[in-house]
């Protein structure tokens, strides 16, 4: 038998090892997939602004100043952030969302003894339904409203929006034994993607 004969025997050998290994793979990930489809999930592919806004104010609420984990089942109006010995007043029940094409506005009203209650909105430009950014957001120096409350807690409301939103993401994916893949914003409806691990690079960046 010829050299040539023989690497093509192997050649072809590889590409069915290959084609077995593939095949192997797909109908695993299937029959996960449909092995999780009867149990309901607790983070959806896709939130309405209703439902986005719910599961953001719940988050928002963070973790107690004594760093104790939060009473099961409960749903704070309110909550009291502390940054360098200042205090604001976080209205958790007044999270608002507009989802648009590509972009996230998220309204949450604050109060301090300086301003008095007034909201402050968070604007995250993410990507679309055929051009995920993965779990990339860019968004406005500071937040729209206020300037004076935009300048003392606007970076904190911004980081804290875009936290509650990456833990969405790795929750959901974490149910689906995946890895965060990313978000995306179409009018009315964000989805969250999800698939296998993989090293993504995340971040929230700033547009002036």
């Amino acid at each position: 038998m010829s050299l040539l004969a023989v690497a093509l025997l192997i050649l072809i050998a590889l590409l069915v090892g290959v084609l077995v290994g593939w095949l192997i793979w797909a109908l695993r990930e299937r029959a996960e997939e449909e092995e999780g489809e009867g149990e309901p999930k607790k983070v959806p592919d896709h939130f309405d602004e209703a439902t986005l806004a719910t599961s953001l104010s719940v988050r928002l609420a963070g973790r107690p100043a004594d760093g104790s984990a939060p009473l099961a089942g409960a749903s704070p109006n309110k909550a009291v952030w502390v940054e360098g010995g200042d205090e604001v007043l976080v209205h958790l029940d007044s999270t608002a969302v507009r989802i648009l094409d590509k972009t996230l506005l998220v309204s949450v009203d604050l109060e301090s003894d300086q301003t008095g209650r007034t909201p402050l909105v968070v604007a995250l430009a993410l990507g679309g339904s055929g051009d995920p950014a993965g779990l990339i957001a860019t968004t406005d120096a500071l937040p729209r409203g206020n300037g004076l409350l935009a300048a003392r807690w606007g970076r904190v409301l911004q980081n804290a929006v875009w936290s509650s939103m990456l833990g969405l993401a790795q929750d959901h994916a974490t149910e689906r034994a995946k890895s965060p893949a990313g978000i995306s914003a179409v009018p009315g409806r964000l989805s969250l993607q999800a698939g296998l691990p993989l090293q993504v690079t995340s971040g929230l960046g700033g547009r002036s």
